[in-house]
């Protein structure tokens, strides 16, 4: 029997979808309503501290207040050299706002239009037009937690990184549908002189956004990616599936039953591939699972996996908040196996209180 949850979440795929395709003409007249009137929408101040060269525009929604981890986020980037640049989609207090200002070389005012990637264009069109000398612009929604360790050189490990464009994660679709790209809760253009082309500023200024989250993903953050390779420019990242692979040859028995019984646990589809197969042939289960990654068979997605494999095994950094049953359940396990121990404090104290221990 189909449970509820995947019943539910199909029904509200279809409605999104539905809904785009009828609303388009609607979204693309609000957007130009909106780009109209810019300035008059957006307040841009300057917060206590210098804006560097490597700059982080930190996209934040939380209508019910900011949680501790934001602040976390910015003390990380302050401490690794980064200049934050927080856009608020949504209104903060003032007590809130003089916190961020004292962590921040920018803050941005503006409505939720266009989801994060709204904020993400208006915060790098405002840095594109302006007399900075930037070496590169990253951009983090707050859709995740980053990072989740108390310490983390990733942001430095990225500037490292041959590319003009790279992703902290890099999902490897199937061949057929050509739909690999850099997921968009965490990337980094960088170098001075693509910066400065105008294919990147082209980019931004005719990016289509929306408030249908179906045409978010499929006109921004899919095709980001085929923007910039279709136009020879160097496509890096810091995590792919080739990690799991890797990770999946090497590891302990008990966690190559870890991962298979995790597909189980979140309903994935790729569980499936495993059905015929004892959890006592490790062997199997291992090779598997390699080939399932190796053909994409298996999920590619980097930041949904088993979290033992993620965050103890591979050390990626980052973690979902969203509602979604899988990553609910990926925090649940999280919690019971103790992972979120070796997490920030104000990272584990939200995981906890979205999942409690039981």
């Amino acid at each position: 029997m189909i449970p509820k949850w995947k019943i539910a979440r199909e029904a509200r795929r279809v409605r999104e979808q539905f809904k785009a395709f009828v609303m388009k003409p609607v979204y693309w007249l609000h957007q130009r309503n909106f780009d109209r009137q810019r300035d008059a929408h957006i307040e841009v101040g300057e917060g206590d501290l210098v804006l560097g060269a490597n700059v982080v525009v930190l996209l934040v929604y939380q209508p019910k207040g900011l949680s501790q981890a934001t602040f976390h986020t910015l003390q990380h980037l302050q401490s690794e050299g980064f200049s934050a640049f927080v856009v608020l989609n949504s209104a903060v207090s003032e007590a809130e706002y003089d916190r961020l200002k004292a962590k921040c070389a920018l803050i941005m005012k503006r409505p939720n239009f266009g989801y994060d990637f709204g904020g993400y264009r208006d915060a790098i069109i405002h840095l594109t037009t302006q007399a900075y000398a930037l070496n590169s612009i990253t951009c983090i929604n707050d859709s995740i937690w980053f990072p989740v360790f108390k310490e983390c050189d990733h942001l430095s490990r990225m500037l490292g990184i041959a590319g003009n464009f790279v992703g902290y994660s890099y999902s490897k679709g199937f061949k057929k549908r050509k739909n690999a790209h850099v997921q968009s809760y965490l990337f980094m253009f960088k170098d001075r002189a693509f910066l400065e082309t105008a294919d990147f500023r082209k980019y931004w200024a005719n990016l289509k956004v929306s408030n249908s989250r179906y045409f978010t993903i499929r006109n921004s953050e899919m095709r980001m990616t085929a923007y910039f390779q279709s136009r020879n420019y160097k496509i890096g990242w810091l995590f792919s599936a080739d990690d799991m692979r890797q990770y999946y040859t090497t590891c302990a028995d008990e966690d190559v039953v870890a991962a298979v019984s995790y597909l189980d646990a979140i309903g994935h589809h790729s569980a499936a591939l495993f059905k015929d197969l004892s959890l006592h042939d490790v062997s199997a289960l291992r090779q598997r699972l390699i080939e399932g990654l190796e053909s994409g068979k298996l999920s590619r997605n980097v930041i949904g996996s088993e979290p033992g494999m993620l965050f103890r095994g591979i050390g990626f950094a980052a973690m979902k908040k969203s509602n979604s049953h899988n990553y609910k359940m990926q925090r649940q396990i999280s919690v019971d196996r103790a992972i979120c121990q070796q997490f920030a404090p104000q990272v584990e104290q939200e995981i906890l209180a979205m999942n409690p221990r039981p």
